[in-house]
């Protein structure tokens, strides 16, 4: 009885053959589907990311009673991404820099550096004509640079913060880069 058990136990080649032609049928249809979510997944962590290092920046400069400088570094846009970056430091002076000047000198600290990753290009940072912003002690734009960032991937997905007068933050989405929701 045992051996006639074993004889029919496991896999035909047919039944082999069916079961990897129907995960062959779906991964074709996943792979595509995988190829345009990454990107838009990619885009929206790396607007939440600025977005989040944007408001650490803020709680920095009321907590160590400085300026917190967010100095961005666009550039043109690229499918592949990994255009842009921006880097955040306390304006503080220390290690014989210059408190208040929006430079980083001396050994004044750096909070965090972000590069942007694949399929995501910052492509603009306008603050007051410039392309840094910060907060000062008070928790209000640096030297009243306010304005926006925009991030793009290569579906021509849009994502937009900006930054009022009062130091609030707002993110934004487009499919467009002219109508933001």
């Amino acid at each position: 009885m045992l051996k006639d058990l074993r004889k029919y136990s496991g896999f035909t080649l047919i039944e082999l053959m069916i079961a990897i032609s129907v995960i062959s049928v779906l991964a074709s249809i996943a792979v595509p589907a995988v190829l345009t979510w990454l990107p838009n997944y990619r885009l929206k962590a790396a607007a939440r990311d600025l977005y989040s290092n944007m408001q650490k920046a803020k709680l920095e400069a009321v907590k160590r009673n400085t300026d917190a400088v967010i100095l961005f570094t666009p550039g043109v846009f690229s499918p592949g991404g990994y255009v842009g970056s921006y880097q955040i430091f306390a304006d503080n002076g220390s290690g014989g820099g210059t408190a208040n000047d929006g430079i980083r000198n001396g050994t004044e600290p750096i909070l965090t550096t972000i590069a942007m990753p694949k399929n995501v290009s910052l492509y603009l940072a306008n603050f007051s004509a410039t392309a840094s912003t910060g907060y000062n002690s008070r928790g209000l734009p640096w030297n009243s640079r306010w304005g926006r960032v925009e991030l793009r991937n290569n579906n021509s997905r849009f994502y937009q913060i900006t930054l009022s007068s009062a130091g609030s933050l707002r993110m934004r989405i487009s499919s467009d880069g002219l109508t933001w929701n």
